[in-house]
């Protein structure tokens, strides 16, 4: 069965290419006024979204507002497209989104349709305008990659001993849920994972919502690439999740953006 972000089926995919003629052929991302230029797009978003808030962390709520007040430019509502397509690329069991952020972490060299989701997906960041609550949820590798993999057969005091305080940067796009994929399908791929992480994102980390349509029905915040987490906390809250085919004791990380 091929990988997807919603878990479908696998389908052949075609990369979108850098013209203006795909915005128009393929789905358009609605209700959004489109910037003309990345410095246009940057400087709307600067007066929406402000670097600092007042409010505990706290539950986003309002998405499709919080969608429609972003401005984008052409060429990151084509990356977006792209980075929200459902479906696995032909050839591959994974979704484009899925493909792109293995080799950002893992330095592989990236294709031209790669790079220019990366640089345009960047050039659409701004600051997440609150202190908000994100959720993510992973495989086991997350806990490997923090050297924690053998966390099954720790206590608790014992993995708080070697996370807490542990500090880590993700070379990749971390997408995360600002509602914990409450309105994800019954029996989805994203809230089964063995590991929960749950970011205290504030206002100044940069980020953005892809859109209102697939993004948008799992309540998806993007965070950009190259920021700098520390973990706060680790509990075991009980029951399981999947890594691969196998079940695991489940895991839940509070993670701070700093």
């Amino acid at each position: 069965m091929a990988k997807t972000r919603s878990g479908l089926s696998k389908t052949s995919y075609a990369p979108a290419t850098a013209t203006a003629a795909a915005v128009t052929a393929a789905q358009p991302l609605p209700d959004t006024q489109m910037a003309a230029t990345v410095a246009a797009a940057q400087s709307a978003n600067a007066q929406t979204f402000a670097d600092t808030d007042n409010a505990p962390h706290h539950d986003l709520y309002a998405g499709r507002q919080y969608y429609q007040s972003q401005t984008f430019d052409i060429d990151t509502r084509m990356a977006l497209q792209d980075y929200l397509h459902d479906q696995a690329v032909s050839g591959s069991l994974y979704a484009p989104s899925q493909i792109l952020n293995y080799a950002m972490r893992n330095g592989q060299t990236l294709t031209a349709n790669q790079q220019f989701m990366v640089d345009s997906m960047k050039a659409g960041m701004h600051n997440l305008g609150y202190n908000v609550n994100l959720y993510r949820y992973a495989r086991v590798d997350f806990m490997q990659g923090l050297g924690a993999g053998n966390y099954e057969n720790m206590s608790i005091a014992q993995l708080q001993k070697v996370l807490v305080g542990k500090g880590f940067v993700d070379k990749a796009f971390v997408s995360t849920s600002y509602n914990d994929f409450k309105t994800a399908p019954p029996g989805n791929a994203f809230t089964d994972k063995a590991v929960k992480i749950i970011y205290k994102a504030p206002a100044k980390t940069q980020a953005l919502m892809p859109g209102n349509g697939p993004g948008g029905a799992l309540g998806e915040i993007v965070l950009a690439p190259g920021q700098h987490y520390v973990i706060t906390d680790v509990k075991f809250p009980g029951g399981t999740g999947r890594s691969g085919g196998s079940t695991y004791k489940r895991v839940e990380l509070t993670v701070e953006v700093r």
